[in-house]
């Protein structure tokens, strides 16, 4: 990052939801990370009547907020939009920081939106992000550059659940994009995951982690350096998130990604609705090989099936998918073709200039696809491949850009392999409680034990016999 700018010239909209009209969206913490970010960039000089804070406590926080010296309004849409759109707008400075601490959720077109504190089940009030980001970006603007931080959801869970899929919400307009312009978007989650909050603490973990990052930097922070670190503490807390940023400049109207957008990498990533087993040694592990080798397979060494094959991959193709801007794409041996499916993937995802010629031999309408992939780091993945004979012909040269991730029951492999079976009883024993609920496994903890060594700790049996067990009082 180039960004430069004077704590007096640096502005902040700062944002700590808790308490929302649909009061079963209440959460304890948002409004305490917000107070702390504001209190971070009073300590670096920015003055505070730069600062515009909004703000809707849980009533038992109420008193943090009124003795806070700086005033904040409700965060509520109208509040939001009024502050970004009549004041900051018209504001001269060097950058602006805008941290959210809030509910958010990725809508089925993967736009992410930002929750107001006024929203409901019948009005869902809300910001959509990317518009916000092009509109400070542009002419409309008068601060060039910005430092976004957003400590929310990106999940499916608020639609998934027959709510409306239009939901409505502000989207800004904006004018022609500068030519001047720098944003860094550090986001607590990627595609599809919750971000997660210590409520003993009354803090998020990813904006607790920010912080200690930023304290640890002098003005103005490196914000890749924050982020990594941001990261590398994430790596540590087991909680499935992963914080994800990228960086843009506009540079005489273009676009330039110093770290790719992960919701602009083109995927066919699955969501799963089930519970995955938590297999984070194996990730890593994984990474490792993928990184030394073009093609590695997920193997299962009980050879029964179920030991959690494809939802590994998955597992792996979320949290490494920004190591893959060229794209991932899933394929299945279900009756269609791997070149109809590799084509309709690059014609859905909008490839530019792609078209696999239909009269060519096999082997050539591969090459194509090989040579005029999208540029960038490529992840395939053959999932449930039963014959290791018939993928050989699919797959791309060697030492190429591609990289192939294989799940198959056989272990009679000429490649790198993760074997996979029986999870540990621990382990077992966790996904056995996500199933059927913790009090359950812990008040009948010698049955629940019985149960796993029933099933021989197989993830996929587990899924099979929980209900049997999980209405109380059955043994």
């Amino acid at each position: 990052m180039t960004i430069t700018a004077k704590p007096e010239k640096t502005y902040g909209l700062i944002v700590g939801i808790e308490n929302y009209q649909a009061t079963n969206w209440n959460v304890n913490g948002p409004v305490h990370d917000a107070i702390k970010f504001a209190d971070w960039l009073l300590s670096q000089g920015v003055p505070t009547d730069n600062i515009r804070l909004c703000l809707s406590p849980l009533s038992e926080n109420s008193e943090l907020v009124n003795n806070f010296e700086i005033t904040s309004k409700p965060a509520t849409e109208h509040n939001l939009v009024d502050i970004i759109t009549n004041d900051l707008s018209q504001k001269i400075g060097d950058l602006l920081f805008m941290f959210w601490a809030g509910h958010g959720l990725i809508t089925r077109e993967r736009n992410r939106r930002l929750i107001c504190a006024d929203a409901s089940k019948n009005n869902w009030q809300n910001l959509d992000l990317h518009s916000l980001l092009l509109l400070l970006g542009s002419d409309s603007f008068r601060i060039p550059h910005h430092i976004c931080i957003v400590d929310a959801c990106a999940n499916y869970l608020l639609e998934s659940k027959g709510r409306p899929t239009n939901l409505g919400g502000k989207q800004f307009p904006s004018g022609q994009p500068r030519k001047d312009s720098q944003q860094f978007v550090l986001l607590a989650t990627r595609e599809g995951e919750t971000a997660k909050v210590n409520s003993s603490e009354k803090t998020g973990y990813f904006s607790q982690a920010v912080i200690k990052a930023l304290k640890q930097q002098e003005w103005l922070p490196d914000m890749e350096v924050v982020a990594e670190q941001v990261k590398q503490q994430f790596a540590s807390l087991n909680k499935q998130q992963l914080p994800t940023y990228f960086y843009r400049r506009s540079w005489d109207g273009d676009r330039e990604d110093y770290h790719p957008n992960p919701f602009d990498i083109a995927h066919n990533i699955p969501i799963i609705q089930r519970n995955f087993v938590d297999r984070y040694e194996p990730l890593e592990e994984l990474d490792q090989l993928l990184q030394e080798n073009d093609i590695v397979a997920i193997t299962d060494r009980t050879g029964q099936g179920g030991v959690g094959k494809t939802e590994l991959a998955i597992q792996y193709s979320w949290y490494k998918l920004e190591d893959y801007p060229g794209g991932c794409c899933c394929l299945y041996f279900n009756g269609l073709d791997i070149v109809s499916q590799l084509s309709g993937f690059a014609m859905v995802k909008k490839f530019p200039a792609f078209k696999i010629p239909e009269n060519l031999p096999l082997d050539y309408q591969l090459l194509y696809c090989w040579e005029n992939w999208q540029p960038g780091k490529v992840l395939l993945v053959f999932d449930n491949v039963t014959d290791i004979e018939q993928i050989k012909d699919y797959l791309p040269p060697m030492g190429s850009r591609f990289r192939v991730l294989i799940t198959t029951r056989s272990s009679q492999l000429p490649y790198a392999s993760i074997p996979l079976g029986e999870l540990p009883e621990t382990e077992a024993l966790e996904l056995l409680a996500k199933l059927v609920g913790k009090d359950y496994v812990e008040k009948k903890l010698e049955v629940a034990k019985e149960i796993c060594q029933f099933v021989g700790c197989i993830p996929l049996k587990l899924y099979h016999v929980a209900g049997l067990y999980s209405e109380p009082g059955n043994t």
